[in-house]
């Protein structure tokens, strides 16, 4: 069988059959969401009532598109029972690349499971490949290849893909990847994997296609699943996988093979192989995000044992924060002669003492970057800084700037503020690239609060919204290190 995938995310010219201008039609959705993002090839809508759909000229067959024109892929989203046919014409025509989005295949009982024994049968036979079927379709940022049912647009390209047995998980993640500003190479809608399957995602994306990262998987079964742990073992050593299960209880499994045919296992098994092959298991969309936001800015970073100080500017985060390091093995580092010194010059003289570092409500924001800055020189030992309820002066400075009872000359003063509290993070940004030892960051302030919160939004910058959050994200990376140094 063909192993190359690439003409799946790098197509120059693509049909869509079954191609429609009716609101609120699956065809209509697909072609909108393809033309609406300016896919960088040829798009030829397929559609035996309409010449046109949506300003692009249509074709009744794919057999009738120019024959100097080698299509690489064919979307397909008419009933079931028509996808043979299509499958048929793509052999005459010589496409080796099909996504089906159509269901009524397995996940709709034996009828359908003989259908889709029927068109995998012919598939393999000619050589042609398939995602689905039974799914929402595929994204390919780097071509602006958005053909799925969910309106979408504006993904920004980076290194993660996203493959997910549910298409409307997948949705809902690649939603959360274009609010969070998180880069997307691929997403794929795996549905009913009758040909291609998780391992073979996997493979393609973890060995031959150099601009996948990290790889993100929502599954709810798996049948190869020796060879899924066998390449995880082998591709874990280079890109981080990480994985969100679900489908391990009983009712879990009865879901799961109602929705996609799937066969769930065990999930306390599955956890222990594939966390023993190198894979991480999440327990959220958000924790994947997350975790994906955290490779993305520090993926070439070296970080094995989990040594961290917390800096917090109030005494509770600091306590519940300290809690959860103990909780999930992550080690505060005691403060050295030399940083305790420095910090003393800086804070009064009812500080904390220690770590976790509490400054007491009591710093401004100079003195924030003067204390990060003798943490990282002075205590080689520590992998991270965890920075606890930032944002507050510029949160404060706006709410300030729209008071009516407040005199506009007096504002100018707020905007100072501001500027110098995103001012602060950058140069926080500076200095942890500069030390190569990353700074997480937790607040309940949002981009609509602080400034300076939406300052590292714009930047892509991993914010927690509480210290669990954080120190179970930061596990995960740990052990990911560990594991790949073998420590």
């Amino acid at each position: 069988m063909n192993k190359d995938l690439t003409p799946f995310f790098d197509p120059k010219a693509i049909a869509l059959v079954g191609a429609s201008d009716q609101l609120p039609s699956w065809g209509f959705r697909v072609a909108h969401n393809i033309i609406i993002n300016d896919y960088a090839g040829e798009f030829f809508p397929i559609s035996l009532k309409k010449s046109e759909i949506l300003g692009f000229k249509a074709y009744p067959t794919i057999l009738d598109i120019p024959k100097d024109i080698k299509l690489d892929l064919v979307i397909i989203i008419i009933p079931a029972i028509q996808v043979l046919g299509i499958l048929e014409q793509c052999k005459t025509r010589g496409v080796n690349h099909v996504v089906i989005i159509s269901g009524g295949f397995k996940e709709s009982g034996k009828a359908g499971l003989e259908l889709e024994k029927k068109i995998v049968s012919f598939a393999r036979t000619n050589n042609i490949r398939i995602i689905g079927p039974n799914g929402m379709g595929i994204v390919s940022t780097r071509v602006h290849l958005y053909a799925v049912m969910w309106p979408t647009e504006g993904l920004k390209h980076g290194g993660l893909t996203f493959v997910s047995q549910s298409g409307n998980i997948g949705t809902i993640g690649i939603s959360v990847a274009s609010k969070r500003g998180i880069g997307l190479n691929v997403y794929v809608s795996a549905g009913n994997m009758a040909d291609l399957s998780m391992s073979d995602f996997l493979e393609y994306f973890g060995k031959y296609d150099s601009k996948t990262k990290a790889i993100g998987f929502y599954m709810e079964g798996i049948e190869d699943a020796r060879r899924f742990v066998r390449l995880t073992r082998e591709i874990s050593k280079t890109k981080p996988i990480i994985i969100l299960k679900a489908g391990g209880s009983k009712a879990g499994r009865l879901a799961a093979k109602s929705h996609t045919g799937a066969i769930a296992g065990d999930d306390l098994v599955f956890k222990q192989v594939m966390e023993s092959a190198g894979a991480i298991l999440v327990e959220s969309l958000e924790e994947m995000f997350d975790l994906f936001l955290g490779f993305s800015r520090w993926i070439d970073w070296n970080f094995p044992r989990g040594k961290v100080v917390i800096l917090t500017l109030g005494g509770g985060w600091g306590v519940m924060t300290a809690d959860s390091c103990s909780k999930h093995g992550i080690t505060l580092v005691p403060l050295n002669k030399r940083v305790y010194d420095r910090i003393n010059t800086i804070l009064p003289p009812f500080w904390s003492k220690g770590n976790p570092i509490d400054t007491v409500a009591s710093i401004n924001l100079n003195s924030l970057k003067e204390i990060i800055e003798a943490i990282m020189e002075e205590m080689e030992n520590i992998e991270a800084i965890f920075l606890l309820g930032i944002g507050g002066f510029s949160f404060v400075a706006n709410l300030a700037k729209k008071s009516p009872l407040i005199p506009e000359e007096q504002k100018r003063d707020f905007d100072m503020i501001i500027a110098g509290e995103v001012s602060l993070f950058q140069k926080i940004i500076s200095i942890s690239q500069k030390f190569r030892k990353p700074i997480l960051i937790t607040t309940l302030l949002t981009s609509e609060d602080s400034p300076a919160v939406q300052y590292l939004n714009s930047q892509n910058y991993p914010i927690f919204t509480n210290p669990e959050k954080m120190v179970r994200v930061f596990r995960y990376i740990v052990n990911y290190y560990k594991w790949r140094n073998r420590l």
